[in-house]
């Protein structure tokens, strides 16, 4: 469910309409207030969206899109594992290590240069690309940030860290939709985990916060 949702997204979907394909109100409730209109959506509403992005009409754009972008296999040998070597695996822990201790000292380019490196000798650990996601959050790249936390979801689809860790990310690029999706993917994932709830509602309130604002300054 998680790749598909990348996939989607992938396809030049908003995540907006990602839930209406897949007819999850409750979502498309939330990221109403926080999308702008896509201009061939005439009713831009729950309901309009649900049923345009169910319609046959949806499908054919959607196929069409594909047709143009990379095929879909293409995609997916990104998250294809590598062989590691005994000898790489234990320099990677080694080098993992190292980006701990950086990042208790709150030297994270130091951390981000160890994680770099134990990413290096062992590129199917997805947990060294969420820490090197966080640390790159705590430098104020969210670019990078974002890049790391969904290689980390390829690698690990059903982990909600890893939802979370894109939802900063986006979240510190001021995309609030897209954001909010991620940390509601992670919810799904993990319904218990009061740090990805917070995350969600807060992102949500920031977004209508951000989106309000904007309004007011175009009038």
């Amino acid at each position: 469910m998680q790749l598909d949702f990348l996939l989607l997204l992938q396809d030049g979907l908003k995540p907006i309409q990602v839930a209406a394909l897949r007819d999850i109100r409750d979502v498309v409730e939330v990221l109403l207030p926080l999308t702008s209109p896509v201009p061939n959506i005439s009713n831009w509403s729950t309901d309009g969206l649900i049923e345009f992005m169910q319609s046959a009409e949806a499908s054919k754009e959607q196929a069409s899109r594909r047709e143009v972008d990379l095929p879909r296999s293409a995609i997916l040998h990104k998250t294809e594992m590598v062989e590691v070597t005994p000898e790489s695996k234990k320099r990677s822990v080694e080098a993992k290590s190292r980006g701990d201790d950086a990042f208790r000292k709150k030297d994270y380019q130091m951390a981000v240069d160890a994680y770099t490196q134990a990413i290096d000798l062992d590129p199917n650990e997805a947990a060294l690309l969420s820490n090197r996601s966080l640390c790159w959050i705590r430098l104020g790249q969210g670019e990078q940030a974002l890049a790391d936390a969904r290689a980390c979801r390829a690698l690990r689809p059903d982990w909600a860290k890893a939802c979370y860790r894109e939802g900063a990310a986006l979240r510190l690029l001021q995309n609030f939709d897209e954001a909010a999706s991620a940390f509601y993917e992670g919810v799904k994932l993990d319904p218990e985990n009061k740090e990805l709830v917070d995350a969600f509602r807060e992102t949500v309130e920031a977004g209508r916060r951000f989106h309000g604002t904007e309004q007011q300054q175009k009038q």
